[in-house]
């Protein structure tokens, strides 16, 4: 009864920590047959590993002394490297090994959600997300529908922030992924639901952002620094503040900053001096402050008052100026709040050092 327990617990694969290789089906050449070892943490025999004259005859049957382990780390543990295998460290793969799989299948079948990645070179560097990597953050409120990512960036992209024609040639070729890849299986029913992990310059978010709109259920993930981890802390409340420096100017400039302080004469220096500047800040900007679903919940909410504040003062046919100091997952949310039969034109700056500091990057136009 125990071996059939074992494999139930272990899903037939192997316990041991970071393996988790099947053991009912050979790598290559797909032939299924059985390739476990029902492992001993503490030996059947006294004088076997870690065995005790006491507890071993107790132990040999007891399912939680009992591991489903491969070949190699079944020959690791019991004959290699058995001093450095105790009874603590096996006890501990088994126990992480079987609560995972315990919560993996206590999710509910309708929690199952795409992953879609969207990569794009930020100054200098091409950032990487691997589904290998992101899909242990869906775990445990939802469970990865397929055994990849939707991918809408481009891998190893020669264009850099810097080049004359770089939001354009981005902006069409994320467009053409997004309708190739993504938006007929929207259309079609087959994907409601999409936990998104995106790293790109913040106009393009934006407009990735418009196009997934707020339709569908999308699960912005945020990458923090420290600790490193696309997960979510529990409900966080964060006070955005909104300001206003009004000059009766026929131009007007939305700085959002949330990642970092933008000064109003970095504005000036494209803008010149006659613009009215509003703001969307918190008490202290920085890059790795969101951590929780509710900070970009009460952000976009936030924002769907400042654009409706905006359009009461100016009308409807102003041009908003955007320069945004913002982490990504809120960026992604402006351009699903933003809606193009309500909302003014929007003109996106982006921060170039390159460049000289803020520079035009794309426009989201009021139809």
């Amino acid at each position: 009864m125990n071996k059939y327990l074992i494999w139930i617990r272990s899903a037939g694969r192997c316990q041991y920590i970071g393996c988790n290789k099947e053991l009912h089906t050979d790598i290559l050449t797909k032939k299924r047959f059985n390739q476990s070892y029902i492992a001993h943490i503490v030996a059947d025999q006294p004088n076997g590993p870690r065995g005790d004259v006491i507890r071993s005859p107790q132990l040999a049957d007891d399912i939680d002394n009992l591991m489903l382990l491969c070949d190699s780390h079944h020959r690791l543990i019991d004959k290699i490297e058995v001093d450095a295998h105790s009874e603590p460290i096996l006890l501990a793969m088994k126990r992480d090994h079987e609560l995972r799989i315990q919560n993996v299948t206590s999710i509910h079948p309708d929690r199952k959600s795409f992953i879609v990645s969207y990569n794009a070179n930020i100054g200098a560097n091409t950032p990487n997300v691997s589904y290998l990597y992101v899909s242990n953050f869906l775990l445990p409120d939802y469970f990865p529908a397929q055994d990849s990512s939707i991918e809408l960036g481009v891998v190893n992209s020669l264009n850099k922030d810097s080049d004359p024609d770089f939001w354009e040639i981005e902006i069409k070729n994320l467009k053409q992924k997004f309708d190739r890849f993504l938006l007929p299986r929207i259309k079609s029913g087959e994907i409601n639901h999409i936990s998104l992990f995106g790293f790109a310059p913040i106009p393009l978010l934006i407009h990735l952002g418009v196009l997934l709109n707020d339709i569908l259920i999308v699960d912005v993930r945020q990458k923090r620094r420290v600790p490193d981890t696309w997960a979510f802390d529990s409900e966080i409340e964060t006070d955005y503040i909104y300001e206003e420096k009004i000059r009766n100017a026929n131009l007007i400039a939305l700085k959002i900053e949330l990642s970092g302080d933008i000064t109003d004469d970095r504005i000036e220096k494209v803008m010149g001096n006659d613009v009215s500047i509003y703001s969307v800040r918190i008490a202290d900007p920085h890059n790795d402050f969101v951590k929780s679903r509710k900070q970009i919940k009460d952000f976009g909410n936030k924002l769907k008052y400042v654009l409706n504040d905006l359009k009461k003062k100016y009308g409807q046919d102003m041009i908003i100026h955007l320069f945004p100091a913002m982490p990504v997952a809120l960026a992604v949310e402006f351009g699903r709040v933003w809606m193009p039969k309500a909302d003014m034109t929007v003109k996106i700056y982006d921060q170039n050092a390159a460049l000289g500091g803020f520079c035009e990057a794309l426009y989201l136009k009021h139809e």
